[in-house]
């Protein structure tokens, strides 16, 4: 079968397709931030539980419920878009995975209110409960990452579509791609680096200097491991990828470049044990490595499917009343988080 005759044809957009990607990759970097802010933390916070130490797993449980409502809200705008440009290659890899991909609104409640259960009932549960529910409640995003990277891999692999039928119809997994476990572990990795960023400006803002000896402990040796991983990752892509990566694609390439400039200089922070400025270079980070991550789609995509040739309808009051939406609701946001401090500050 001809792979190709599974793709839809592109649905036409109403602006000029760079727009979109713009704002897929602005969108994504916000979401994988929070992300690693809340999974890495938590599986820190698990460590030291296990270790007895119940402090440290206490005050990331703490903050766990509204970081998940964050990730997931954050992560619906960058999903859209995706679906905008790429939806004829994301709604055919989402429907293979079939129950595989559906199980991840169950993991996303049973972590939501795992990490709830742990944040209120952290005091009248046994040691050994609160760290079985907060590994439970871990593994619940765990499980929604890989499925999202399963998923993510699958939509730019259309030669290994016709699979399906003969599985006879039953969901399919991509684990034979050979890019998926470094993927998978590139971020999970980068997950644990963000996460213990996380734990010491915690412990920045708390005076709390023991938690942000721990953060940049785990912020720079995730890092480093996670250096390896990316090369990993890239030496896993096909040759022709591959290349476009080592000066082949001049946009790849650079943003490439940028990312492990920006990683050095995460790193030059940590040892440091300087917070703030890791912060920056780790936003910096991710942004350049999202940027990579939009490319590696492009090229993957290109032999079945060129962005540039999707129609546009040039219908801007949609995306006028978007961007004002857009407007109003982060200032929405900005109002309302300046209360939370301000009732913050009454209390202490």
């Amino acid at each position: 079968m001809n792979p190709a005759s599974l793709i839809p044809l592109a649905e036409p957009i109403p602006i000029h397709w760079a727009w979109f990607d713009l704002l897929l990759v602005t969108t994504f970097t916000a979401h994988i931030l929070f992300m690693n802010a809340l999974v890495g933390s938590a599986a820190i916070g698990l460590v030291h539980a296990m270790r007895g130490d119940s402090g440290l797993a206490r005050e990331v449980g703490k903050k766990a419920p509204p970081l998940l409502a964050l990730t997931i809200n954050l992560g619906v705008a960058p999903l859209l878009f995706l679906q905008v440009n790429y939806g004829q290659f994301d709604y055919v890899s989402t429907v293979l995975m079939g129950g595989w991909w559906l199980a991840v609104i169950a993991a996303l409640m049973l972590a939501y209110y795992g990490f709830y259960a742990y944040k209120f009932g952290h005091d009248s549960l046994s040691p050994a409960r609160r760290t079985a529910l907060l590994a439970i409640s871990l593994a619940g995003t765990v499980y929604v990452a890989l499925m999202l990277s399963t998923n993510m891999t699958l939509m730019l692999r259309p030669e290994y579509w016709p699979q399906y039928f003969d599985k006879a119809g039953a969901a399919m997994l991509n684990f034979g791609d050979p890019t998926l476990y470094p993927r998978f572990l590139h971020f999970m990795v980068g997950a644990a680096a963000v996460g213990g960023l996380f734990v010491a400006l915690l412990g920045r803002w708390g005076k709390n200097d023991v938690f942000v000896d721990v953060g940049m402990r785990w912020l720079t040796r995730a890092t480093l491991v996670n250096l390896g991983i990316g090369l990993w990752f890239l030496i896993s892509l096909p040759q022709e990828i591959l290349l476009a990566f080592l000066g082949g694609s001049i946009p790849a390439t650079v943003t490439l470049v940028a990312g492990l400039a920006c990683a050095g200089m995460l790193l030059a922070a940590g040892f440091r044990k300087q917070p703030v400025q890791a912060t920056v270079w780790a936003v910096l980070t991710v942004f350049f490595m999202s940027l990579t991550r939009h490319w590696l789609r492009a090229l993957f995509l290109s032999p079945w499917f060129n962005i540039a040739d999707t129609p546009v309808t040039g219908q801007y009051s949609p995306v006028l009343l978007f961007a004002v939406f857009l407007v109003a609701g982060l200032a929405a946001m900005a109002y309302m988080l300046k209360l939370y401090f301000k009732s913050r500050e009454g209390r202490a």
